[in-house]
């Protein structure tokens, strides 16, 4: 691929900013750089890199990048009423991350928002993020309530998902709903191709990423599926996994950005949405330069989901 004409760029996930990196042409040196000496054999980078430039030399990935505003559409109110506004401890700072009412007593969300944070707020029923005036409820929870998926680690982006336990049942309303997880049928072969959406309160530009100013109001976006392969050509070898991942297209920059962690990638469905995946990451060169935004796959989860919930699953 022409030593990678095209610079790639470093996983961050949504909502912890990093900084953009170039990746380094050695791949001894991309191991040094980025995972300390002894973490993995070099033989296995050099193994990785050889089988991902096979595959990937025939995406045009290096093609003119779009500076479209991320943001996509202002959601009218009760549009998305399964969203959940979420402000979570980690000491000293606060996040902000989105999340989605699986059932009167739980929220699904990113691992990475819970992970090691002490206490959180949780708002339902407002496209007004943290707005405690207009939500139509609002939960205080403690690390107790917060669920991490046991393998979960920070690196490596896989089996991002947790699970937020409520103190009193949510009370449903044409403001707070449920959302159905999806089904086992929902397959990569299923959705690909198929339009999807997600939705959040992140950034609406890249312009935005330094002052970390987050929307107020609730936005969504609608993109394709992609397929596995050509979306792991964008990303180091082997962050993106079929088992563990969804891919929708970020071209025109339009898709998810800091800020949207967590929050639902929804498929409709005969009359219906269902819930197949949570925002996990992207790019951290920006939103807008056309990266697909990368999604935890709920339904590779849906037996963890139920042990954990007492969730009836397809």
């Amino acid at each position: 691929m022409a030593q990678l004409a095209l610079t790639l760029l470093i996983v961050a996930t949504f909502g912890l900013r990093a900084s953009t990196v170039a990746l380094p042409t050695s791949l001894r040196e991309m191991h040094r750089t980025y995972f300390g000496a002894g973490d993995f054999e070099f033989w296995y980078w050099d193994l990785a890199w050889l089988v991902w430039d096979k595959q990937c030399s025939k995406y045009n990935i290096s093609r003119t990048v779009d500076t479209r505003i991320t943001g996509g559409e202002l959601a009218e109110p009760n549009m998305f009423p399964y969203q959940v506004g979420l402000l979570l401890l980690r000491a000293p700072k606060i996040y902000q991350c989105g999340g989605t009412l699986i059932s009167v007593s739980y929220v699904l969300t990113a691992a990475h928002c819970i992970y090691k944070s002490t206490r959180g707020k949780v708002f339902l029923g407002s496209i007004d993020f943290a707005n405690p005036f207009t939500a139509a409820a609002v939960y205080n929870v403690s690390e107790s309530d917060l669920i991490v998926y046991e393998k979960y680690t920070l690196s490596g982006g896989r089996d991002d998902i947790g699970l937020i336990r409520l103190p009193t049942p949510a009370k449903l309303s044409s403001a707070v709903q449920i959302i159905p997880l999806a089904p086992r049928f929902m397959t990569q072969s299923f959705l690909q191709g198929k339009i999807v959406t997600t939705s959040g309160w992140g950034l609406t530009r890249d312009a935005d990423m330094d002052k970390m100013e987050f929307n107020l109001l609730l936005y969504y976006v609608d993109a394709p599926v992609m397929a596995q392969g050509e979306c792991a050509c964008y990303y180091l070898p082997g962050l993106v996994r079929s088992r563990n991942h969804i891919c929708a297209s970020g071209a025109g920059g339009r898709g998810s950005c800091d800020g949207d962690s967590g929050g639902p990638l929804t498929y409709y469905y005969g009359n219906k949405s269902y819930l197949i995946g949570l925002t996990a990451f992207g790019s951290a060169g920006g939103c807008e330069i056309g990266f697909p935004s990368v999604y935890t796959r709920v339904a590779t989860y849906l037996d963890w989901i139920a042990a954990r919930t007492g969730i009836k699953v397809d």
